[in-house]
């Protein structure tokens, strides 16, 4: 008799159905979170190996050609979508944008990405990558973009105190509570941006905190800062400093040069004591905050710099901060931060480049001046320093200042057009010594001339064919060697002339000249130029990439 499976005495199979049911399915999801999770792309790193220095994007090196948007704009959907389109329309490949700690956390513990998540969707709208710059305790110098909460209770979360006991507006770097709150929140930011992002890996890198440091004085003069300033400088920090003593900076070396080994921080540092005491207990303190951030979502991170201008005390720029006096320091007692950065104001870009392009420190320019004389840095941020990313700040000037800020956006935008399509070729050529930038007025009689060694039989003669002009512009670009006989010339405003360095006196004999463009690894001829355009000649009204072979 069979059983009728309607009838109430018949034997249940629908625990049974149910168990094998459930397990495949649960293999299913196991099954496809594995497939989910070993198809998406390795998430951004900095790779240090042999003295190099790359940030790994999708597995292969990535430069940042980007640029930084106002600081409030994060604020309003339209002005950050305006920024973009800016960056867009010159080919950027990156923007960076800040979010505020009072933004997301309005109420203690209540969090609000709501900004975060806008600002993810409007670079994927526009195809671009995205770093975030951190605007919590600190920015430039001071405490603009703490929570209320934060403001309204100093008490709990201390300030800074002046030299004659002064309360200031800067969060002290031996606020316990401040700390704590700050690192609680980045930490729930960077788990938010995994969640979101841990797929299209949008987000490359974060700047933790903007410009850290004690604006309008040298240090913090609490009673806490002061009880440890009279303390011994921990053995951790000066092993450290002893164990390198080859690389520091010249600042720091002079400052050790007669130093005992051990004392106070007065006693060991002399003059530089105040600096070097705010910073350690600064980057101590950012470090806290980028370590509890990587646990959760380990991204590249840095730090940004507020760097020293003339002949000035500590407290003109921000004291503590990753200065080349105390870079050291940072090092020393900031494993977590990736790089620290310069952000470059001043004419002389080449020399504040150098002091941070270390083999501990690679050369990422977070902010340059947004003037038609810094758009050359370009080239010598990739090519003279195998740097990894170049930044013009404000970019949105290009729509809110007039004709002004649109005659500087077209230098930029020129520039970047070009640089674009070659950011692979550079890449790769980097740390070669195939890479040969070409930079009218970095001195030494350069406004009109300049000479390349390129290989052992080759050499570049550089004529500038446009006076130096550092209102609008200048001549710039540079030379890529593909093969001993084969290279890339880039940029606006020079002729090149190649010369034999071997045998008889003579200029080499080209073989071809041809405008064009890379698409990948290949090369997309547009023109050959011969007869009267025979010359290897960058206009002056636009960038151009040439590619020139010579006769072997």
């Amino acid at each position: 008799m069979t059983n009728d499976p309607r009838s109430p005495s018949a034997p249940s199979r629908l625990p049974k159905v149910t168990a094998v049911a459930s397990a495949l399915l649960a293999l299913f999801v196991l099954t496809t979170a594995c497939v989910a999770k070993s198809t998406a792309a390795p998430i951004p790193s900095i790779e240090k190996k042999d003295g190099q220095a790359h940030l790994m994007v999708d597995g292969a090196p990535y430069l940042i050609l980007g640029g930084q948007v106002h600081n409030s704009d994060t604020s309003n959907p339209a002005d950050l979508n305006k920024a973009m389109d800016v960056l867009a329309s010159w080919q950027a490949n990156t923007v960076e944008v800040p979010i505020y700690w009072e933004a997301i956390e309005p109420s203690k513990g209540q969090y609000d990405f709501s900004s975060v998540d806008m600002a993810i969707q409007a670079a994927r709208k526009h195809g671009m990558r995205l770093v975030f710059l951190w605007f919590g305790t600190w920015k430039n110098g001071d405490s603009q973009y703490v929570p209320e909460w934060v403001k309204q209770d100093p008490k709990t979360y201390a300030r800074v105190k002046g030299p004659s006991g002064e309360v200031t507006s800067i969060i002290s770097p031996f606020s316990q509570a401040t700390m704590d709150a700050d690192t609680k929140t980045f930490a729930a930011l960077m788990q938010h941006i995994k969640s979101v992002d841990q797929n299209d890996r949008t987000v490359l890198m974060m700047q933790v905190e903007n410009e850290p440091g004690n604006i309008n004085t040298d240090r913090d003069y609490s009673d806490a800062a002061n009880k440890h300033f009279g303390e011994a400088v921990p053995t951790a920090l000066l092993g450290y400093l002893d164990s390198h003593r080859q690389q520091l900076t010249a600042p720091m070396a002079q400052a050790l040069s007669h130093a005992p080994k051990a004392g106070t921080w007065s006693q060991v540092f002399g003059e530089m004591a105040p600096e070097a005491f705010n910073a350690w207990a600064i980057s101590n303190y950012v470090n806290t905050v980028a370590a509890a951030g990587k646990k959760e979502y380990a991204l590249p991170m840095y730090v940004n710099v507020w760097l020293i201008e003339g002949v000035e005390r500590p407290g003109r720029w921000p004291s503590g901060g990753g200065t080349v006096n105390v870079l050291d320091i940072w090092k020393a007692d900031a494993p977590a931060i990736d790089m620290v950065s310069p952000d470059i104001y001043y004419p002389k870009f080449y020399d504040a480049a150098a002091q941070y392009n270390r083999p501990d420190n690679p050369l990422y320019v977070p902010e340059a001046n947004f003037n038609p004389y810094f758009a050359a840095f370009a080239y010598t941020t990739f090519g003279a320093f195998n740097g990894i990313g170049f930044n013009p700040f404000g970019i949105d000037d290009v729509v809110t200042k007039g004709d002004v800020g649109a005659a500087i956006g077209m230098r930029f935008q020129d520039t970047y057009n070009v640089l674009r399509p070659l950011l692979p070729l550079i890449a790769r050529s980097q740390y070669t010594g195939k890479l040969h930038p070409v930079l009218q007025g970095l001195g030494n009689g350069e406004d009109w001339k300049q000479s390349v060694r390129l290989t052992e039989r080759l050499s570049a003669n550089v004529d500038f064919t446009s006076p130096f002009d550092p209102v609008k512009g200048r001549a710039a670009g540079m030379i890529i060697e593909l093969a001993p006989d084969d290279f890339v010339v880039v940029g606006t405003g020079f002729d090149v002339v190649f010369r034999e360095m071997q045998g008889p006196l003579r200029d080499a004999e080209t073989l071809s000249i041809e405008e064009g463009t890379f698409q990948g690894d290949q090369w997309v001829r547009g023109r050959r130029l011969n007869g009267d355009e025979r010359h290897v000649s960058l206009p002056q009204d636009h960038s151009t990439i040439l590619r020139v072979r010579i006769a072997k």
